[in-house]
């Protein structure tokens, strides 16, 4: 703090004498008020004796009290679901959090599922609580990242209060399959950034280390961080507005800052090693598939101009329904319109009176750029063009996005003549009031869009029927008699969809919450005597089976055992299929026996009387076949069962 004190009072000495009565001075503190300020900030102080400290934590807590009423009431979506069960079934070591993912290599995000999964077991309170803490600690970093580049300025609540209440991040940062990613990935750019900017002022290889270690936090955050090398390259000349474009100023800025380059050049290809195998592994394959043009071009303009330009001021004004929990951008074109000249004007007024602004503009689009680019690679080819409109993915851009709209606003700290001559001009004609006055009205209208897009996702965020199953999962496995077997079907009601295969099933669903011996159960299971499944309310309820086929009537009603074996025909013959098969028999003695479905086969047991058991084949075919009954023993079938596993209620 005492760093950002000095260099301001040296900054205010330097526009003092050189540019004493200047038009920067109606963008700041007068004179006096800072040198109180500064006097404050030398030692302890309550909020109350720092309006700027107050503001900041307002504007901070008002952000996060509205993100926390939508999040509080939204819930665990698809990808949750299936990241919970793989993190049950697998320890916390290597293997498991530098596994791929769909493309994805995200140690810190596996490893919260994985603490989640075990700790809190399909918990949403716990992983609110998780998602807040991140979004507080974003908001911290994103700060000391302004401070930074600007020094410690009232006009800085301007920026951060556009990161704080975009809309852009909503669906990131209520997706929790989401928010394992994004947030990590965004806190570790932010504080890269902010050591990155550190090391370019003063050289020190300590401060070129601290941004390369942030740079790690992003490598096992997201592959996405990969738009943050050819980013910080542009950034870089941003922030050494003393560096001219020209070959020798580039060379001499590149030699001053060799050491973070060697930093981050070393830990990419560390990084590659780790992903590059991890991609190519068995079961992990996600290949890069560029898309045509067409859906290309449309995919870079629904991005830029449908999602991100809006999003800049508060949009969008409305959203659509894409699953049962999220949504996509839905404005009103002419809403989109209106926000484009506003964005126009806001590029053109700040190139015609800041200097070097365009720098800032050049590393935005470039960052925009390289998240089209890597989402198109991965989405466009499978998704559409439509994906542009998923906001999540351009959810990290705002942190780029702020620094620029700072640029626009302020000098960089140490920053000698920002404004052009055409600002100078303009100033002069425009009191600090009126200035002030005139961003305040801009800001109260985008916070009032905010607000408004916010309200309209929370429609769907938080109208998520997943609670309501959950809970009643949850109820009725309490309830559950000592004696119910959980037999495993698909999971109902599109909760978890057959998109994830194996972990769309009641076992991979219900892992996290039964323990470690309940899961091998669940895993291992394939007789059953009282088989209870998953209702489409998600409630656990005794199991009955609807028949593909039965078995063929038989004058006698039973099918008897001839040298160890029976044979009991099917009313018409079976597709290849994972089937319930229900098994009533009589028998004079305990034994065991082996039931067959074509080329499948599960061993039962046979007690004495009349008994009645359910075994799980998957199998064709046109009968049962009873082998393996040893002889003495009198076993017959008297009815058979072949067909789907459905609750009875």
């Amino acid at each position: 703090m005492s760093d950002v004190v000095t260099g301001s009072a040296h900054e205010r000495a330097r526009r003092a004498l050189d540019d004493q009565g200047s038009a920067d001075d109606l963008l700041e503190q007068d004179d006096a008020q800072d040198a109180e300020q500064d006097a404050e900030l030398d030692r302890p102080h309550w909020l109350v004796r720092d309006p700027l400290r107050t503001a900041v934590v307002a504007i901070t807590v008002l952000a996060l009290a509205v993100r926390l009423s939508v999040l509080k009431d939204s819930f665990f979506i698809t990808d949750d679901f299936m990241l919970s069960a793989r993190a049950m079934e697998n320890d916390f070591g290597w293997g498991y959090l530098t596994r791929v993912h769909t493309g994805h290599f995200e140690p810190i995000g596996f490893a919260v599922m994985w603490l989640l999964a075990h700790y809190a077991p399909l918990s949403w309170g716990w992983t609110v609580v998780l998602i807040v803490a991140a979004q507080v600690i974003l908001a911290v970093v994103v700060w000391k990242l302004l401070v930074e580049l600007f020094d410690r300025r009232l006009l800085l609540l301007v920026p951060f209060s556009i990161f704080c209440l975009t809309p852009l991040t909503m669906p990131a940062f209520t997706w929790l399959a989401a928010a394992i990613i994004w947030l990590p990935l965004m806190i570790a750019i932010s504080g890269a950034l902010r050591w990155h900017t550190r090391y370019v002022r003063t050289g020190r290889p300590l401060h070129a280390l601290w941004a390369t270690l942030w740079f790690v936090m992003g490598l096992a955050s997201f592959e996405k961080i990969a738009v943050y090398l050819p980013f910080v390259v542009v950034f870089t000349l941003a922030v050494a507005p003393e560096t001219a474009v020209n070959r020798a100023s580039l060379w001499a800025l590149l030699k001053r800052t060799r050491w973070v380059w060697v930093g981050y050049a070393v830990t990419t290809v560390a990084y590659l090693v780790l992903y590059v195998p991890g991609v190519r592994s068995a079961g992990n394959d996600s290949p890069v598939t560029a898309p045509s043009m067409a859906p290309l071009s449309d995919f870079a303009f629904l991005s830029v101009f449908r999602t991100f330009v809006p999003g800049v001021f508060g949009g969008p004004w409305d959203w659509q329904p894409t699953s049962y929990a999220l949504a996509i951008v839905d404005s009103p074109r002419a809403f989109d319109w209106l926000l484009w000249i506003l964005a126009g004007l806001v590029v053109v007024a700040s190139l015609a009176l800041r200097r070097n602004v365009g720098r800032f503009w050049l590393a935005l689009l470039v960052y925009l750029g390289g998240s089209i680019a890597t989402v198109a690679a991965g989405r466009v080819a499978y998704g559409g063009s439509i994906v542009a409109l998923e906001t999540r993915y351009l959810a990290d851009a705002v942190i780029p996005l702020v620094v620029t709209l700072g640029a626009c606003l302020m000098p960089l700290r140490g920053e000698r003549r920002p404004w052009t001559p055409t600002a100078r001009r303009a100033f002069t004609r425009v009191s600090r009031a009126q200035a002030l006055t005139g961003l305040a009205v801009v800001g109260v209208v985008v916070v009032a869009l905010s607000f408004h897009s916010i309200g309209a996702y929370a429609r769907f965020s938080t109208n998520n029927p997943a609670r309501a199953f959950v809970t009643n999962t949850v109820d009725s496995l309490e309830a559950l008699p000592d004696t119910a077997e959980i037999y495993d079907t698909e999971v109902p009601g599109q909760i978890i969809g057959p998109l994830f295969a194996q972990y769309n099933t009641v076992s991979r669903y219900l892992s996290p919450l039964v323990g470690a011996q309940g899961r091998d159960e669940l895993y291992s299971r394939s007789v059953f005597h009282d088989p209870y499944v998953l209702n489409a309310a998600g409630s656990l309820v005794p199991m009955k089976i609807s028949p593909a086929a039965t078995s063929s009537p038989r004058p006698n009603g039973c099918y008897g055992v001839r040298n160890g074996r029976v044979t009991v025909p099917l009313t018409q013959k079976l597709y290849r299929w994972g089937w319930a098969v229900r098994i009533g028999y009589l028998a004079d003695g305990d034994t065991t026996g082996t039931v067959s479905l074509g080329k499948d086969s599960r061993q039962f047991p046979i007690t004495k009387g009349l008994g009645e058991v359910i075994v799980s084949l998957v199998g064709e075919g046109d009968a049962l076949r009873f082998t393996g009954i040893p002889p003495g023993v009198n076993f017959c079938v008297g009815d058979a069962q072949v067909g789907f596993a459905t609750p009875s209620r």
